[in-house]
């Protein structure tokens, strides 16, 4: 699962987790270990056509956001230096670090994200400020 960019100086970075497939289907291994982090708490995002989601950082803690189905868009923002990053099937996760801003955009019938996280959830750590 090699992480193929990096944006504000680490704190994003994106990562490309390939599928092995066979006539049985495919499975699409994640090794914890290769992130640098260990997930503690995990959530599945299942939005409509046009749905936005997000539109926060938070204070601690990071994020793996991986894109199960359709098609998601997320903007970040980090002080004045602001990426939007399109989640496919090849480019399909994306670790946000705090301070960084965040939100996703879902198109299409089927757009899915899960999130894994290495913080427990705790209302107190979102900012909702850009």
């Amino acid at each position: 699962m090699p992480c193929t960019a990096s944006f504000y100086g680490g704190l994003v970075k994106t990562f490309r987790f390939g599928a092995v497939a066979d006539a049985r289907g495919s499975l699409t291994p994640f090794d914890f270990a290769d992130l640098g982090f260990t997930p503690v708490r995990a959530f599945l995002v299942d939005a409509p056509d046009g749905a936005t989601r997000g539109g926060h950082a938070h204070r601690s803690g990071r994020q793996l956001l991986i894109r199960v189905g359709g098609e998601i868009s997320v903007e970040t923002a980090h002080q004045s230096e602001n990426h939007t990053f399109n989640l496919t099937e090849t480019e399909n996760a994306l670790l946000i670090a705090a301070p960084v801003w965040a939100r996703q955009l879902y198109r299409g019938a089927d757009a899915r994200l899960l999130a894994l996280c290495d913080t427990p959830y705790d209302p107190a750590s979102y900012v909702a400020e850009r």
